[in-house]
């Protein structure tokens, strides 16, 4: 089969397959399968990307604050901190929300309320039975949800949590996977030529023999006698008559070019992603002089927009105008992630406890460490004054 005929089976084969593992299928396991499983399930770049990216968030704490102050006896705090649904548990929520996103470009979560109209449960929807419709006179946005049972629902913006990839109207996201697609296609088509190659992979032997013209019987004869000669020698040693030799022929397993295949991969689906390639495994253009330089930018690109993305959604959908203005407010705690740069955090705590703006026992907590007795006051470094007072006791030394 020639190259253009096996890029064609291929392909045909792979077609065959995504129709056979169609999502809202069970699998054999008896699991219930989503597009999104079998994406990542499919494609180890993609796999790795959004799992960096939701075990991220996930990891993040999240709590609701009022000003500075942690509203730990509320329930909005108990639902997103604590358990969103009866199934999931906060970092299970958030898990698999940013995977949603990832994979479909959109992610939903259903805010079902109590009898008095305040949220209850969140509960995670999956994209594909999600359609966002605009309603043409007042231009809000409804969301057109196919349940399971095949009948149709209708929810207001106001009552799902949604987050998406960007796009160019606002409504629904990019498929990150379908940017990709095209490179998903390529890599999968190298890797099953790799594969056909690897089948083929022989090391061959060359008999050279003096003289021309030998009859196919003598050909055969020669054959079977060395053949014959190699197994009795436990393939060491061989003794050879008449002048003729052997030499052995290596046949490459796979050409050298494929290699870089699985690296231009992961760089695209890094550039797609927003993440740095290193993340994914790709060190060719890494200058890093720390590893905490490189989770910098990691945390910059990457995180930030979204836990921005988070803090205004849950803020917009939980929260009330009259919370807002009482200072109610979800945050992310990123004291986490920024630890990972202790330099930085040392010199962030030194220089919080000299000037005055964090007590030793605040910092004490970020360690996970008992308080100390003295360490509830403010301290200010004394060999530091107001800029005034020194002018002041430099006229009066005078």
């Amino acid at each position: 089969m020639g190259i253009l005929a096996s890029i064609k089976a291929h392909r045909q084969a792979r077609r065959q397959a995504r129709a056979r593992d169609e999502p809202g299928q069970y699998d054999v396991r008896g699991v219930w399968r989503t597009r999104a499983d079998y994406m990542m399930t499919n494609s180890e770049a993609i796999y790795a990307a959004v799992s960096r990216i939701s075990n991220t968030i996930a990891s993040l704490p999240i709590h609701l604050y009022r000003d500075r102050e942690v509203m730990k006896e509320h329930p909005l705090e108990q639902l997103i901190a604590y358990r969103p649904n009866p199934s999931m548990t906060a970092f299970t929520f958030r898990q698999t929300m940013e995977a949603n996103r990832n994979n479909e470009g959109n992610a939903y979560a259903l805010i079902v309320p109590d009898a008095e109209g305040r949220p209850l449960r969140l509960d995670v929807i999956d994209p594909i039975k999600v359609q966002p419709m605009r309603e043409m006179e007042s231009r809000e946005m409804w969301y057109k949800i196919s349940f399971d049972d095949a009948k149709v629902g209708w929810v207001h913006h106001s009552s799902m949590i949604v987050l998406k990839h960007m796009s160019a109207n606002g409504e629904k996201g990019i498929r990150p996977v379908d940017v990709l697609r095209g490179t998903l296609d390529y890599d999968a088509d190298i890797k099953h030529f790799s594969v056909k190659q690897l089948e083929g992979v022989s090391s061959a032997v060359i008999l050279n023999v003096p003289g021309t013209g030998l009859s196919d019987d003598r050909k055969k004869g020669l054959i079977k006698q060395f053949l014959k000669t190699y197994a009795e020698s436990g393939g060491k040693v061989i003794v050879l008559e008449g002048g003729i030799t052997a030499t052995t022929m290596q046949q490459p397993a796979v050409d050298a070019n494929v290699l870089n295949v699985e690296r231009v991969t992961r760089n695209r689906v890094a550039t797609v992603y927003n993440i740095p390639p290193h993340m994914l495994g790709d060190y060719s253009d890494t200058s890093y002089a720390t590893a905490e330089q490189s989770m910098l930018e990691y945390l910059q690109m990457t995180i930030n927009p979204i836990i921005e993305q988070w803090e205004e959604e849950l803020n917009t959908k939980l929260l009330t105008w009259d919370m807002l203005k009482q200072g109610y407010s979800f945050r992310f705690d990123l004291v986490n992630l920024w630890r990972t740069d202790t330099l930085t955090m040392a010199n962030r705590n030194q220089m919080a406890i000299r000037s005055g703006w964090l007590r030793p026992n605040e910092v004490r907590r970020q360690d996970h460490l008992p308080d100390d007795p003295a360490g509830d006051t403010l301290l200010i470094s004394r060999d530091l004054v107001p800029l005034s007072e020194a002018i002041k006791g430099t006229i009066e030394n005078k």
